[in-house]
């Protein structure tokens, strides 16, 4: 499945194949800059696809509107080329191959699953074509046993890692629930997570935490289940035999909502003795506010962005703005992995105008000598800059608590850390 966007297009939606809504171009043009967007457009994972899809679009139209980008004096339009990863690592590798092979993309951007992500990166390699990956897995740019690997030059990650979520996860649980479940004493947490590369890194990125800062957390579970896996009751019954007080389920979007119902409505978990959360950074769409219900009140994220709420600090402002653009170009508002593919456009564009030219190698010398203004994103030092051993970057996470508006009949949230930043406090069911 491919699909792209230009100028020459704008307005002409089509039915691709089974899917309706598509935007279609004709044959592809040398004076073109194109962006390849490797996400899930099928699958099971495909309404965040769609997110991307929308924000990646919405960021081409604004280049576009603006002239599009200056290559060697000249201005070009920016085209937008879309890989469907159908959800899979096999899908994952066919897109990112049809993108580079066929459509001669000059950046692959993108993606959801950090399973899809790794299995395609070889190619991107092989290749040598610059990459600005949007899952949170940090084997993108380090090697296993941490180090820097200069075979991975051309990638640039753009995406809070699961090792900086791991970390943020295990400092709030001992800022901000600790103090409430478990003040004075160690408190014990139960992992429930996807059996991948995004979940892995998550929970080594929080045990190393803990033993960074000697937390006071006793993990009593580390429960895994498959990608697309349903039914999550055997093993929230083995945590419910533990006591822990908090339960940490960690999955894409429909995952979560399954796990937390679940584990509520199904296995008998109290809220009001265990802490529920915090859930993944990827769930952070409107969505998930729907679908997860009132089931989901008093339960927290992690996050680098937030659907509704807006901290209190330069690093989030240009939130409100990008949300009421997006919102006016769709009709509904955008989700953290969007809002990465967006900025991961404006970056491409940007690395491009600086390189002044099409050339894989000087693109990606561009990319590594950045920094720019940041875009929506929050980025601690307000520059997005790439440090030059990882190829990561810096980004301010924040902790949500989830509330039940019964006017909306949906959630809402607030944000509860860290306490500099928040405009609530945690609050006990």
């Amino acid at each position: 499945m491919r699909m792209s966007y230009t100028a020459r297009c704008a307005g002409a939606w089509v039915v691709a194949g089974a899917i309706a809504g598509i935007l279609v171009p004709g044959s592809a043009s040398a004076q073109t800059v194109r962006l390849g967007l490797i996400t899930s457009i099928t699958g099971p994972a495909a309404g965040t696809g769609a997110d991307q899809q929308r924000a990646a679009t919405l960021a081409v139209e604004e280049l576009n509107a603006a002239g599009g980008v200056t290559v060697g004096g000249a201005k070009r339009k920016v085209e937008l080329v879309i890989g469907d990863d159908q959800t899979s690592r096999e899908g994952a590798v066919s897109g990112v191959t049809r993108l580079i092979v066929e459509d001669k993309v000059n950046v692959v951007f993108g993606g959801l699953g950090s399973a899809f992500g790794m299995a395609a990166l070889p190619l991107i390699q092989e290749r040598g074509i610059p990459y600005i990956p949007t899952p949170s897995t940090p084997l993108f740019t380090r090697t296993k046993d941490m180090g820097p690997d200069p075979t991975k030059s051309m990638v640039f990650h753009y995406q809070a890692t699961g090792l900086m979520y791991g970390a943020g996860t295990a400092d709030f649980i001992a800022e901000g629930l600790r103090p409430v479940f478990a003040p004075g004493k160690p408190i014990r947490v139960a992992w429930l997570y996807q059996d991948s590369p995004f979940g892995a890194e998550y929970v080594r990125g929080y045990t190393d935490r803990i033993k960074e800062k000697n937390l006071p957390l006793e993990t009593v579970a580390t429960e895994r289940f498959k990608v697309g896996e349903t039914d999550y009751r055997a093993q929230l019954t083995k945590i419910k035999a533990l006591a822990p007080q908090v339960l940490v389920p960690m999955g894409f979007r429909g995952e979560t909502v399954a796990m937390v119902q679940q584990a509520v409505l199904d296995v008998g978990i109290d809220p009001k003795k265990v802490a529920i959360g915090p859930v993944c950074a990827c769930v952070d769409d409107p969505l998930y506010y729907k679908d997860l219900g009132k089931i989901g009140s008093h339960t927290t994220i992690l996050s680098v962005y937030s659907t509704y709420a807006t901290p209190k600090n330069p690093a989030f402002a240009r939130w409100p703005d990008f949300r009421a653009s997006f919102q006016k170009r769709y009709g509904v508002l955008p989700g953290v992995l969007g809002v990465s593919a967006y900025d991961a456009v404006h970056i491409a564009a940007r690395a491009i105008e600086r390189a002044g030219s099409l050339d894989s190698q000087r693109v990606i010398a561009a990319l590594a000598a950045l920094p720019v203004d940041k875009y929506v994103m929050p980025i601690r030092s307000g520059k997005t800059l790439f440090d030059p051993k990882y190829r990561e970057v810096d980004f301010y996470l924040i902790a949500q608590q989830f509330f039940w508006d019964e006017k909306l009949k949906e959630l809402r949230p607030r944000v509860v850390w860290p306490h500099d930043v928040a405009d609530a406090k945690y609050v006990h069911p």
